[in-house]
C-alpha cells in the first residue's frame, strides 16, 4: 500500500537507512492484551468457509476512547464488542437492510472516531458508502460519490486515496470527499508518506526524510515495501513496514519492521515484528492502531485459531 506523494517543503532532505528483518517474535516490550478465539458461542468470533479446509477469520477491530473494541464479525453478521483485555461485552447485529442482498456482510476496515463512533467501508461493488456505528449503538449508512481507501483519521475526519490515487479527506457524517495536500492524525498533526521500491519518503512540518530500506539478510537486494501509519497523542508517527525481497525469480523473502518518527524528525530503529498474516486473514483491515487519546500503539493479527492483539509498553 502506498500512502502519499510528499508535499513540497523547504526543509532539506535527510537520508537514513532503515534495516528490516525477517518476521520473528515480538520483543518483550509488546504485551498481549487480547486473544479472541473462534467458535459458535456468542462470545466467540465467527469464521467463514474459504475452500480447501481454510476458514476465513473475522475482520479487524477498532479501539474506541472508552478502552473497548468493535470487531467486524462478517460470519455472524454483526459488530462484536470486547473489553481491552478481551472480555465479551455484547454485539450489534446488522439488520437485512445493511447486508448486501439482505444476507452478505460486506463492510470492512473499521476505524474509530474520537466520539466513540466506528466507521466501516463498503466492499459492495458499485456501492461506495460508509457504515457508522454511533456511540448509542445506532447504525447509519452514508453514501459516497466514489470509493476511497481509508488510511488514517484525526478523530473527526478520515483520510485516504480515491480510485485515481488522489489523497482525500472524507467527512464520515456526510460522505463528502475533499482533495487535500496532506493527511492528519491525532491533534491535527499533518504528514505525508510514500512507499516506493527501496525507500520511504516522509514529511512533517519542517521535516523531510528519506529512509533507504535494507534487508538485514540480503542487504544488496531491493525491498518492495508497503506501509501502515498511525499518529499517537504524543506526536510520534508510528509506521509498520512490510516488504518483499526477490532473492531469485522463484523465491521471495519477507521482511518487516516497526519504527516511529517524532515531530522534530527524530526516528527509532525498525524493530522486529511477527508474521503479520495467516491463511485465515481476510486482509481487509489494519494491523497497526492507536486509540484516540493514547500514545501506545497496538498490533492486531488474524490467526488461524484466534485474533491476537499486542500493545507496546
Amino acid at each position: 500500500m502506498t500512502l502519499t506523494t510528499p508535499a513540497t517543503t523547504p526543509a532539506p532532505t535527510v537520508v537514513r537507512t532503515l534495516v528490516l528483518s525477517k518476521p520473528g517474535r515480538l520483543g518483550s516490550s509488546w504485551q498481549r492484551t487480547q486473544k479472541l478465539s473462534y467458535g459458535r458461542d456468542v462470545a466467540q468470533l465467527g469464521t467463514s468457509p474459504g475452500g480447501e479446509n481454510v476458514a476465513w477469520g473475522p475482520g479487524y477491530g477498532a479501539q474506541v476512547p472508552d478502552r473497548t473494541w468493535w470487531y467486524a464479525d462478517a460470519a455472524k453478521r454483526r459488530l462484536a464488542h470486547y473489553g481491552d483485555r478481551g472480555r465479551y461485552l455484547g454485539q450489534v447485529k446488522l439488520p437485512k437492510k445493511y447486508l448486501a442482498q439482505g444476507q452478505y456482510f460486506q463492510w470492512a476496515d473499521p476505524i474509530a472516531l474520537a466520539d466513540g463512533s466506528v466507521v466501516l467501508t463498503s466492499t459492495t461493488v458499485d456501492s461506495p458508502a460508509l457504515l457508522r456505528l454511533t456511540p448509542s449503538r445506532q447504525l447509519k449508512t452514508v453514501s459516497m460519490a466514489r470509493y476511497v481507501h481509508l488510511v488514517v483519521g484525526d478523530g473527526t475526519s478520515l483520510y485516504g486515496f480515491d480510485a485515481k490515487g488522489k489523497q482525500v479527506r472524507v467527512n464520515p457524517l456526510t460522505g463528502k470527499i475533499t482533495t487535500v495536500k496532506a493527511f492528519k492524525g491525532q491533534g491535527g498533526r499533518r504528514f505525508t508518506l510514500a512507499a516506493a521500491a527501496g525507500h520511504l519518503l516522509l514529511t512533517r512540518p519542517g521535516v523531510n526524510l528519506r529512509f533507504d530500506l535494507t534487508d538485514a539478510d540480503h542487504p544488496s537486494l531491493l525491498v518492495h515495501p508497503s506501509v501502515e501509519a498511525a499518529m499517537s497523542s504524543s506526536g510520534k508517527l508510528w509506521i509498520l513496514v512490510t516488504g518483499i525481497v526477490e532473492v531469485t525469480p522463484e523465491e521471495a523473502h519477507d521482511v518487516i519492521g516497526i519504527f516511529w518518527v517524532d515531530a522534530d524528525g527524530n526516528s527509532s530503529p525498525a524493530r522486529r515484528v511477527r508474521t503479520p498474516t495467516s491463511e485465515s486473514d481476510p486482509g481487509d483491515g489494519k494491523h497497526l492502531g492507536i486509540r484516540h487519546g493514547s500514545s501506545r500503539p497496538t498490533l492486531t493479527f488474524v490467526d488461524t485459531d484466534a485474533v491476537r492483539t499486542y500493545r507496546k509498553n
